[in-house]
């Protein structure tokens, strides 16, 4: 009766350590919204980037706060042409920064501490258009980290194929700055910006 008893105990036990455990682990790239326009999904962060979770996740973010700050990001391009001027485009369509806000939010407000939301948005028309990237909060700022740019629209197109845009960087506006590997903005990764959300 009491090898019984204890061999109850264990299996409760067992369970219960389990079912924590479970509770513990990510998500396994859980998907928030699909379809041919727009993707987004939470994950663990890529192999590559530098580890800063946990995340300050969930977090509650306003759609309309997200979609403001997507409007408000900006890039700059090289031309293929020597001693040619940088020239600055919008990183989203206002369309895609709309249609971006409640999802993310919603993402956010999911995800778990050791997760980023990863996203990719087109437009409707141009769907071989895509934007890529990731997105968490740590303490109180938004970092966003673009790892694939939608091409400009350049007008009188035909063509579907164009040539990679060169030499781009994300462009801070006054409160943004690039995410820096070392104090003092040393070693700043062009393609991600931190956003302070208070």
């Amino acid at each position: 009766m009491a090898s019984t008893i204890a061999k109850s105990g264990v299996t409760v036990v067992l369970f219960l350590v389990l079912c924590n455990a479970l509770s513990c682990s990510t998500h396994q790239n859980l998907a928030i919204h699909q379809s041919d326009a727009l993707s987004v999904m939470l994950r663990e962060m890529p192999a590559g980037y530098p580890l800063l979770e946990p995340y300050h996740h969930s977090y509650a973010i306003d759609a309309k706060d997200i979609s403001d700050i997507l409007n408000s990001l900006s890039y700059e391009s090289g031309s293929l042409l020597p001693l040619s001027r940088k020239q600055r485009h919008h990183v989203f369509t206002e369309h895609q920064a709309t249609r971006l806000g409640p999802v993310l939010s919603n993402a956010l407000s999911l995800a778990l501490p050791q997760e980023v939301v990863a996203f990719s948005v087109a437009d409707a028309e141009k769907s071989h258009r895509r934007t890529k990237g990731l997105l968490f909060v740590l303490g109180d700022d938004l970092h966003l980290i673009i790892e694939e740019l939608q091409k400009p629209i350049y007008q009188g197109e035909t063509s579907t194929y164009q040539q990679e845009v060169p030499r781009w960087e994300l462009h801070p506006s006054d409160k943004q700055r690039h995410y820096a590997r070392r104090p003092e903005g040393k070693g700043s990764i062009t393609n991600w910006i931190i956003t302070p959300l208070r």
